[in-house]
């Protein structure tokens, strides 16, 4: 996944969502002064990342929240890696109500702190708004 990045030395890259590292891990792993920059929401996910990446140090900047919502403020990335959808890890949790293999809520908040569930959505919304 990561050679359609084409990582150089010195390069700063962006993981839109990071999850639990993996991908980061590789990226940095290629060459000792890559730079990069690890988002994500899931406050589960951003603290795995933290710990995996650990012993990367300052070449690693996290940030919590949606990639839609990051502001570089003039940070220029060599590449972009977002690896989209729902992470194998939410869908083993079942209280995240993500998986119809457990008897659990409808959560299926990606942010925890956001308000808005999946149950409130198909319990309040009208047959338009769905």
């Amino acid at each position: 996944m990561i050679q359609g990045l084409n990582l150089k030395p010195g390069g700063h890259y962006l993981d839109a969502t990071v999850g639990g590292g993996g991908h980061s891990a590789l990226i940095l792993t290629q060459d000792e002064s890559i730079r990069l920059t690890a988002i994500d929401q899931d406050d589960a996910a951003l603290a795995a990342a933290q710990e995996k990446l650990r012993p990367f140090g300052d070449r690693v900047t996290f940030w919590k929240g949606n990639f839609s919502e990051f502001e570089p403020h003039g940070t220029r990335f060599d590449g972009i890696l977002a690896d989209l959808g729902v992470s194998s890890t939410q869908f083993d949790q079942g209280e995240r109500g993500f998986s119809f293999r457990f008897d659990a809520p409808l959560d299926m908040r990606m942010n925890q702190d956001q308000d808005l569930t999946a149950e409130d959505i198909i319990n309040h919304y009208s047959e338009k708004d769905l």
